[in-house]
C-alpha cells in the first residue's frame, strides 16, 4: 500500500477589510454633495437675475423704413452693421444700455 500524505484542504481566501476605501468613498460622496449644492445655488442665483431682452424700434436713415432691433444685455456698447430690408443700403446701429433700458442710435454707413 502506498502511503498517502495528509493533504491539507486549500484555505479559503481571507476577507480583506477596506476601511480606507470606505473613508475615501464617504469623502468623495461628501465632496460631490458640496459641489452639487454650489452648482444649484449658482443656478438659482442666475435664474433670479433679470436679463435685458428687448425689441427696439429703429428707422433706416436712408429711406425711413421702420424695423426693430433685438437687443440683449451683452450688446452694451456695440455697433451693429446692417442693411435695410427695403432699400438695401447699409446703416450702423449703436447700442447703449442704461439701467436696464436700451438706447439705439442709427446712422448711415
Amino acid at each position: 500500500m502506498a502511503k498517502t500524505k495528509n493533504a491539507k484542504a486549500p484555505k479559503a481566501p481571507k476577507k480583506v477589510k477596506k476601511p480606507a476605501a470606505d473613508a475615501v468613498d464617504a469623502r468623495e460622496s461628501s465632496t460631490a454633495d458640496k459641489v452639487m449644492q454650489t452648482v444649484l445655488a449658482e443656478h438659482k442665483a442666475e435664474a433670479e437675475i433679470v436679463r435685458l431682452d428687448q425689441w427696439v424700434p429703429i428707422e433706416c436713415p436712408h429711406c425711413g423704413e421702420g424695423t426693430e432691433l433685438h437687443v440683449i444685455a451683452d450688446m452694451d456698447g456695440q455697433s451693429i452693421d446692417q442693411d435695410c430690408t427695403v432699400c438695401c443700403r447699409p446703416y450702423v446701429a449703436h447700442v447703449e444700455i442704461d439701467e436696464d433700458e436700451a438706447h439705439v442710435g442709427v446712422e448711415a454707413a
